[in-house]
C-alpha cells in the first residue's frame, strides 16, 4: 500500500514538473502553443504576443463631426459595412433598400457631400438580396451576395460593372488581390479558400483549418477576411479562437494570438444540440476575440467583445507583423467603424436614429507608432 502511495505521489510530481517546464517554454516562445494543453485541435504553431495584457493609450479619440443620417435626402434604413476607399470617401451599404451610400468629406472633415447608387433589392444584374461581405479595391466595390450566389461589382463613382458567379460555389467572404480573388464559400471543404482570377475563373484552393473543430462546425468557424495590403497580403480573422492568420496570396505567412489569446478563445466551446430531431452545431459564445476590424496601411484595428462583462475593447496592432501595440481608451460606441489615416468613422445606432461620427485618432496613433519595433 505504501509503495502504491509513493508511486502515485511520484507520478503527480513528475506531471506537475513537466507542465511547469513546458509552460515556461511556451511563454518564452521555445515551443509552439499548439503543443500545450490549451487547445488540442490546433494544427500549426501559433506565435504568442510579446505583451501579455492590454495597455491603454493616454489619449482619447477627439470628435470632429457628427452626422445624423436620418436627416439626409433619401436616408438609409439599415446600414451594414463601413469602408473608406483610397481617396478618403466613405461607403456604406443599405441592405434594406439595396443601395450604396457615398460620403465625400472636405479636407478638415467638417463638411461633406453625399450620394447613393445601386439597383435595389432583387435577383437581377446589380441587384442584391443577402450581402455577407463588402470590399473596395482599386476603385471598384465588390458586394458578396449569398442570396444570389454572386459577387456584384460597381465602381466607386457609382457605375455598375458586372456580376461574377464562381462555378457552383456560393460566396460568403472575399478579399481582392492584385491579380486574383480569394473567396470563402458556403460548403464544407478540405481547404478554407478558393482562388479565382479577376474574371471569375477558378485557379486553385488553399488554406488549412488551423482550429480543427471548426471544420465540423460551420457556425463556430465564423470569421472575416480583411482587405489586402501591398496588393498581396490579407488576414484571416476568426471571431472566437483568439488568433489570426496572415497570408501572402495563397501562402500562409504566420498564425499569431490576439492580445486575449487562445485562453480566451477556448472559452467559446462548440456545442451540438438536437432540436426536434435536427442536429444543430453552434458555439457557446463567451468572448469574441475579433468582433470587428478595420485595416489601414500601417495598423489593424480590432474590436474584442466580452459577453459576460458586456465590455468591448479597441485594440491596435501593427499591420505587417500583428504585434499588439495598445488599446484605445474610452473607445466610441459603434456597430461598425472604418480607419483612414488618422481619422476613424464610427456608426452609432441610437433611439433617436443612426449617427455617423468622425473622430481624430491622431494622438492615439502617434503613441502607437512610438511602440513599433524598428
Amino acid at each position: 500500500m505504501k509503495r502504491k502511495i509513493w508511486l502515485m505521489t511520484w507520478i503527480i510530481f513528475l506531471s506537475i514538473s513537466w507542465l511547469g517546464v513546458n509552460n515556461r517554454k511556451i511563454e518564452a516562445g521555445i515551443i509552439p502553443v499548439s503543443d500545450s494543453s490549451l487547445s488540442p485541435g490546433l494544427s500549426t504553431e501559433i506565435l504568442p504576443q510579446e505583451k501579455k495584457k492590454r495597455q491603454f493609450s493616454e489619449s482619447e479619440p477627439a470628435l470632429i463631426k457628427e452626422i445624423n443620417l436620418d436627416e439626409l435626402k433619401n436616408p438609409p434604413y439599415r446600414i451594414s459595412f463601413l469602408k473608406f476607399d483610397e481617396n478618403g470617401s466613405l461607403f456604406m451599404l443599405d441592405y434594406r433598400q439595396g443601395l450604396i451610400y457615398k460620403i465625400t468629406f472636405s479636407s478638415d472633415w467638417k463638411n461633406f457631400q453625399h450620394s447613393f447608387f445601386g439597383k435595389g433589392i432583387g435577383q437581377g444584374p446589380g441587384e442584391i438580396s443577402q450581402v455577407l461581405d463588402f470590399k473596395i479595391f482599386n476603385g471598384d466595390i465588390y458586394v458578396v451576395d449569398e442570396g444570389k450566389g454572386a459577387i456584384e461589382i460597381y465602381t466607386t463613382d457609382g457605375a455598375y460593372k458586372t456580376s461574377l458567379k464562381m462555378r457552383n460555389l456560393v460566396p460568403t467572404r472575399l478579399t481582392v488581390l492584385k491579380d486574383s480573388l480569394v473567396m470563402e464559400a458556403l460548403v464544407s471543404a478540405d481547404h478554407l479558400f478558393y482562388l479565382f482570377d479577376l474574371s471569375g475563373n477558378f485557379k486553385s484552393s488553399f488554406g488549412e483549418y488551423i482550429e480543427q473543430r471548426e471544420k465540423e462546425n460551420n457556425v463556430y468557424q465564423d470569421n472575416s477576411l480583411s482587405e489586402s495590403f501591398s496588393e498581396k497580403y490579407f488576414y484571416y480573422l476568426p471571431r472566437l479562437f483568439g488568433f489570426v492568420a496572415l497570408y501572402d496570396g495563397d501562402k500562409l505567412v504566420m498564425v499569431k494570438e490576439t492580445i486575449d489569446g487562445i485562453k480566451k478563445g477556448s472559452r467559446n466551446m462548440p456545442v451540438v444540440e438536437n432540436i426536434k430531431g435536427i442536429i444543430v452545431r453552434k458555439a457557446d459564445r463567451k468572448f469574441q476575440t475579433v468582433s470587428e476590424y478595420s485595416l489601414s496601411d500601417k495598423y489593424l484595428l480590432i474590436r474584442a467583445y466580452d459577453y459576460e462583462e458586456k465590455e468591448s475593447y479597441w485594440d491596435i496592432y501593427e499591420a505587417k507583423t500583428f504585434d499588439y501595440l495598445l488599446s484605445v481608451k474610452n473607445e466610441p460606441s459603434a456597430s461598425y467603424f472604418a480607419l483612414y489615416g488618422n481619422v476613424i468613422a464610427a456608426l452609432l445606432e441610437t433611439e433617436e436614429g443612426t449617427k455617423l461620427q468622425i473622430y481624430d485618432l491622431g494622438q492615439v496613433l502617434k503613441e502607437a507608432s512610438s511602440l513599433i519595433k524598428q
